[in-house]
């Protein structure tokens, strides 16, 4: 059981007011109805309050909350200069998530690793015309996008596509996405996209699939 899809299945079944059963499960996680079977037996046998039953559905009691995760010193100052290092990315949406990060690092840990490190927010990349938010809640929900786009030549066209994973250079923010016209994996700057919107349609269940793909015919890092 990997640990990031047992977090995934606990965030999944958490307040919850009916069951969900393992067909649901399976098409949100991107895994199969084996899968989720196993992972809840195996989440059962470590005394997570998972009731339910096969053909009838799955809900996770109340009251139930991780243990707290424990940093070592060093893992707490990586944390803290990955928050640092953020602005970089000319994206506020994760700017403003990572202040609240911060903070609640801050009232956790000991004040020396935010007091003792600290890196510039500059940036010189070019300002976006799509809001970045809206394409990671594209990429999570796994919801079609439609855009215009500028290329380097300055040519112009409507684009539809499946978003897949953003990728923060350092003079450039990309979109990696399945382009519906050339029915093949393409790479759009932001500041090149505008007019984004959700036109209907998605891809549930087949991000991780596509990610995998994309990530063997680029060379890009391998999905989780």
């Amino acid at each position: 059981m990997k640990p990031i899809r047992m977090l995934d299945l606990i965030a999944l079944l958490r307040g919850r007011r009916r069951p969900l059963t393992a067909a649901e499960i399976a098409e949100r996680l991107g895994a199969s109805r084996r899968t989720v079977y196993r992972d809840i037996a195996g989440l059962q046998a470590m005394g997570v309050p998972i009731d339910g039953a096969a053909g009838v559905g799955y809900i996770l009691r109340p009251g139930f909350d991780l243990p707290p995760l424990n940093f070592t010193a060093e893992e707490v100052e990586a944390i803290v200069v990955a928050l640092a290092l953020l602005p970089r990315t000319g994206d506020r949406g994760l700017v403003a998530a990572a202040e609240g990060v911060a903070a609640k690092i801050a009232a956790s840990v000991p004040r020396q690793a935010s007091a003792t490190l600290a890196a510039s927010g500059w940036h010189g990349l070019p300002e976006a015309g799509t809001d970045p938010a809206l394409l990671r809640r594209a990429i999570r929900d796994e919801r079609r996008i439609a855009f215009h786009y500028r290329n380097a030549e300055g040519e112009e066209s409507d684009r539809s596509a499946l978003p897949l994973a953003l990728v923060y250079y350092i003079d450039s923010t990309v979109l990696a996405a399945f382009c519906e016209l050339r029915q093949d994996f393409r790479h759009f700057r932001l500041d090149r996209m505008s007019d984004c919107h959700f036109p209907g349609g998605g891809f549930r269940g087949r991000g991780r699939a596509l990610r995998a793909d994309w990530s063997a015919r680029t060379g890009a890092p391998a999905p989780a």
